[in-house]
């Protein structure tokens, strides 16, 4: 079982650390990349796992992903320019409700996961960061991975 409190920590202290959250929101603008979701993958590697199946995860997620995070995303950057203080609270408690829609699928992958020993601690997150996937050329996605793995200070094994 993994442990979802465990997930969120990391996620939260590898999307913070220097140019992660830049280069992934500019992977998700790009080619729609679920940014949880490669999260997810590098945390899995780092415990010497992968996904059975990274489209059967991707499933478990995706009617949440695009009926409550899209469009909460959506709504919170559709009041981004506003300049009235209403509205710019509205956005606050829009984007805190992102968060936590966030968290929440977090969730859903843990409960979802079948995960499988990996000797590579970073093949889950180049199996979803593929062409296969995205609408990226391998030599981008080989790339991105490798910028990240830089970024986050990550392992090279488990």
């Amino acid at each position: 079982m993994i442990d979802q409190d465990e997930v969120w920590r990391f996620t939260v202290a590898m999307y913070g650390r220097d140019g992660v959250a830049k280069l992934c929101l500019e992977l998700q603008e790009r080619c729609g990349l679920d940014v949880n979701m490669l999260l997810f993958m590098f945390f899995l590697g780092q415990k010497g796992l992968a996904p059975h199946s990274v489209c059967s995860l991707e499933e478990s997620v995706r009617d949440w992903r695009d009926n409550v995070i899209i469009p909460l995303r959506q709504t919170r950057r559709f009041m981004r320019d506003d300049p009235r203080p209403d509205v710019q609270e509205l956005r606050q408690k829009v984007k805190s409700d992102e968060l936590q829609a966030e968290q929440i699928e977090q969730h859903i992958l843990c409960d979802a996961v079948e995960p499988i020993p990996s000797e590579d601690p970073f093949s889950a997150a180049r199996a979803y960061l593929s062409p296969n996937r995205f609408d990226l050329e391998q030599d981008d996605c080989d790339q991105a991975v490798s910028r990240l793995i830089a970024m986050m200070g990550l392992l090279s094994a488990p």
